[in-house]
Formats: C-alpha cells, sequence, structure tokens
C-alpha cells in the first residue's frame, strides 16, 4: 500500500507558508503605513536643531534623568538606520528568490 507522507508534510510547508505572508504582509503595511515616522526620525537625528539643543540641554542636566534618551546616544539612531537598510535589502534579495522561483 502506497504511502501519502509527502503530501502531509507539503500540506503544512504551504500552511506554515500561507501564515508567514500573512504576518509577513501585516508586517509589510505597518512599514509602509509608518514610513513617514521613519523618516521623521532620521530627520531629527542627522539634520535638525532641535537634536542639537536636546545635546546641549541633557549636557547641562536639563533633561530629566529618568527620560529615556537613546534618541540621544551616538549609536543609537546610526545602528538602528543601519539595521533598516539592511532590512530592505535583504528584503529586495528574498523578494527576487520569490519572483524567480515561480
Amino acid at each position: 500500500m502506497k504511502t501519502y507522507e509527502h503530501i502531509i508534510e507539503l500540506e503544512n510547508i504551504m500552511n506554515e507558508h500561507e501564515k508567514k505572508l500573512d504576518e509577513l504582509n501585516d508586517l509589510l503595511a505597518y512599514f509602509t503605513e509608518h514610513f513617514d515616522e521613519y523618516k521623521r526620525l532620521i530627520e531629527y537625528y542627522y539634520y535638525s536643531e532641535q537634536r542639537n539643543q536636546d545635546l546641549y540641554d541633557d549636557e547641562l542636566h536639563l533633561i530629566p534623568s529618568d527620560l529615556p534618551r537613546g534618541i540621544l546616544s551616538e549609536d543609537g539612531v546610526f545602528n538602528f538606520s543601519n539595521e533598516y537598510y539592511e532590512s530592505g535589502i535583504r528584503m529586495i534579495e528574498i523578494g527576487l528568490k520569490m519572483i524567480k522561483s515561480k
């Protein structure tokens, strides 16, 4: 008698991929809808006079010590923006694999 284990295995693969594609599409929608927030973050960190003033105020201990200040760190936004960039490249590479596999 012939077994059809491969059908069960492939069905599971398809179901898991469908689930992950739904999650991915939700994430892509989030990043699409919130891209202006990311641009605002980059604008603040690299180009705004407000950040310079905030850094100065922080040096003078005018900003409350219990206020989160990762945005003022030298590495926080730099590392985050690099990860954002690398994730974009990765999405392009994976997207090309997905397109070419059809």
